[in-house]
């Protein structure tokens, strides 16, 4: 009986100190959408939106400022149920 890897695919950005992927907020995922001219409505709303934003990376602990252009698509891979269970064991 084997456990297959399964992976997550998500919006992030790369940290700047420890380069894993950082999850972006779905706020700023809305206005990177909001950037790229793809939002519906004819609200002028959206007119004057922020190409920066602060996030915290959960591996590093350390906070840094991303431009929405760092935006990318990133995978993470969830490692086995089986390397959890015996890690946990310890």
């Amino acid at each position: 009986m084997s456990v297959d890897s399964s992976s997550q695919h998500f919006r992030g950005v790369l940290c700047r100190y420890c380069s894993k992927p950082v999850r972006v907020p779905k706020i700023v995922l809305r206005k990177d959408s909001e950037y790229h001219g793809q939002h519906a409505g004819d609200d002028m709303e959206f007119q004057l939106i922020s190409r920066v934003f602060v996030l915290r990376c959960r591996s590093c602990e350390r906070e840094s400022i991303y431009a929405i252009d760092q935006i990318v698509d990133c995978t993470f891979a969830q490692p086995a149920e089986r390397g959890r269970l015996a890690q946990s064991a310890f």
